[in-house]
């Protein structure tokens, strides 16, 4: 019972404060209104899809073993927090700040946000106890209990177990080598990981994106120093019943974030795309800070990270997005800079070329 409460304790520990204090690092250099709990844990995770996804491939692609990604990338990630929590000195005075200013909300809003937690709340309570076990799940699943299983990466076939040349189709994306090392370092099988853990943390990370979105939306207005409005819960009410009744098929991004979160198709659906919107919202704006820059380049290769179709749909997005922004500010430096940031998805095309 000991050894369960602690292989829980690590798993917990990897998923919850490992991505909030490595979002630190990009947070740093945000404004202080940007500088909350939620926008810090939504860097978190897109600051550890970038650095899985810059240390697997290279292993993957020389077919070295699974344990030698383990002891690299959590080196890595070590390494990182120990910077992370360094260099939050200064972040949480803005973090204090922010939470106290929502005690000077009036009461609707108060109201408002309840009902946006009770039915997250829901929604994730859902996602564990009721969870659907998607077709998909013989290869992701599957592919990380191999992994985990006879140290190699995409190197057998996950429906036979059959030793298989590389898998290039999935060798850019390693979303199931990903889930298999939260497997090894906290002894807790890959199914149990994704189908009671990711389900439920993926999809509050979800919502996280979705309320900074929001916030970038729907500014709160002001009158002799209180809010006089704030329409950000009433937008993730709107949002969380979207969710709630959006499975009218079963390739609607709904259905996706509820049944499949853990899957790469789930997370580009679920959380990759809000997020690069995000970050287009923000790098609109006329002062950009360096911390979006950041957040904007790990949302990029996070696509990667998630499916290898991001290959072409993030640079047509990011190309027409940047014209756009360029025409808005009327700046091509801006379009030039917005585009530039994809380099990396178009050098992991070219790997995925090369290999394929």
């Amino acid at each position: 019972m000991e050894v369960e409460m602690i292989k829980w304790c690590i798993l917990l520990i990897l998923v919850i404060p490992v991505p909030f204090f490595l979002g630190m690092i990009p947070v740093k250099y945000m404004n202080s209104l940007q500088r909350t709990p939620a926008m810090t844990y939504v860097c978190g995770w897109f600051v550890s899809f970038f650095t899985f996804e810059l240390t697997a491939v290279p292993f993957i692609l020389l077919e070295k073993s699974f344990s030698a990604l383990v002891i690299t990338y959590t080196l890595l990630i070590s390494v990182l927090l120990v910077y992370a929590i360094w260099s939050s000195r200064g972040v949480w005075a803005d973090y204090f700040k922010n939470i106290r200013s929502t005690k000077a909300q009036p009461f609707l809003v108060k109201i408002g946000w309840l009902l946006v937690f009770l039915l997250i709340g829901v929604q994730v309570f859902a996602a564990v106890f009721y969870e659907y076990y998607d077709g998909d799940d013989s290869y992701y699943i599957a592919t990380s209990v191999l992994t985990d299983t006879f140290d190699t990466m995409y190197l057998r076939d996950a429906y036979t177990g059959y030793i298989y040349p590389l898998d290039a189709r999935h060798a850019l994306a390693p979303v199931p080598i990903y889930q298999a090392w939260l497997s090894r370092l906290s002894g807790i099988h890959p199914a149990i990981v994704a189908h009671s853990v990711l389900s439920a943390v993926w999809l509050v990370f979800m919502y996280c994106i979705y309320g900074q979105i929001g916030n970038r939306l729907l500014p709160i207005t002001r009158k002799e120093g209180r809010a006089k409005s704030n329409f950000r819960p009433v937008f993730l009410i709107l949002i969380a019943l979207w969710f709630a009744f959006g499975n009218i098929s079963l390739y609607t991004a709904e259905t996706f974030a509820m049944t499949r979160t853990w899957q790469g198709k789930g997370m580009m659906a679920g959380m990759v795309l809000p997020g690069l919107i995000l970050c287009l919202i923000c790098l609109s704006r006329e002062k950009v800070s360096l911390g979006i820059w950041i957040l904007y380049e790990c949302v990029l290769v996070s696509a990667v990270f998630a499916t290898s179709i991001s290959f072409m749909l993030i640079p047509t997005i990011v190309g027409v997005s940047a014209v756009l922004i360029g025409l808005k500010k009327k700046s091509v430096r801006e379009a030039v800079k917005i585009f530039v940031c994809c380099v990396p998805c178009l050098l992991l095309a070219v790997c995925y070329i090369v290999v394929k």
